[in-house]
């Protein structure tokens, strides 16, 4: 089982919709953390249909598991319950709600994300898979769950101002963390191709440039005619399945990232 992180170095680049997505296409258990700090946007987002006939609701999630466990300093995976809820149609998706106010994350400071990264790391010994919307980098940017992540994925985008912006982040995780890949989104392989040698880091995943099916992921719509065989949820799938099969894979084995590329494109 494995932790994989999504960060942005710029607004907008498509985290949420790359987690909700991802999420989706699953091939097993999941579970889809929004740990955005400046507000969480999972729910009124990609779930906000089910947000707006109460069949899944903002009142539990990150803020109340921050209050309910203030008083230790580690949690087990079971200080989840009671915190996430069962996606509608989606059953092998848990999500855990994120903030609405952005002075919540100041409540839950450091030390709750900090308890927050410990029971997902419990959580992910023996249970589901976790991906993680971190948002944008920022003040606040919840860095114990970058540090407890097994993959972390930098989203940008295939345009100069994207790729500037994020050059200064992605040298920042290199420096921290061993395992830091691109997920260059709305892009083909050319421009991702270009993307990763502007940014000067290695690409772990490309998603294409498909409005219709990514607004489905991103503000909840209906989805357009025949989704399956749009490109990016056909792209979603490919990506997913190969980012599944490396976290089930035994401590040690690696493959080569091209690879890898060639699983996901």
């Amino acid at each position: 089982m494995a932790i994989t992180t999504v960060i942005s170095a710029l607004g907008a680049p498509g985290v949420s919709t790359t987690v909700a997505a991802l999420a989706t296409a699953w091939p097993g258990p999941v579970l889809a953390v929004d740990a955005d700090p400046v507000r969480g946007s999972l729910v009124p987002g990609w779930l906000s249909r089910w947000w707006v006939d109460g069949r899944i609701t903002t009142e539990a999630g990150v803020v109340t598991f921050a209050a309910s466990t203030r008083r230790m300093t580690s949690v087990p995976a079971e200080g989840l319950v009671g915190h996430t809820a069962e996606v509608p149609n989606a059953r092998h998706i848990r999500v855990l709600p994120g903030v609405v106010h952005a002075e919540q994350a100041v409540a839950i400071g450091a030390d709750g994300w900090s308890r927050l990264a410990s029971a997902l790391r419990d959580l992910s010994e023996t249970g589901p898979d976790v991906l993680v919307d971190a948002g944008r980098w920022c003040p606040q940017t919840p860095w114990p769950l970058l540090n407890a992540a097994d993959r972390v994925l930098l989203a940008v985008r295939p345009n100069l101002r994207s790729c500037s912006g994020s050059t200064d982040l992605a040298r920042h995780l290199a420096d921290r963390f061993e395992r830091v890949e691109l997920a260059v989104l709305a892009a083909d392989s050319r421009g991702a191709s270009d993307t990763a040698r502007a940014v000067d880091a290695p690409r772990g995943l490309t998603l294409p440039d498909d409005t219709p099916s990514a607004r489905v992921f991103a503000d909840g719509a209906t989805e357009p005619l025949h989704l399956a065989r749009r490109p990016l949820w056909k792209a979603t799938r490919r990506t997913a399945r190969v980012l599944h099969a490396q976290a089930h894979r035994p401590v040690g084995f690696h493959r080569g990232l091209e690879t890898t590329q060639a699983g996901v494109e």
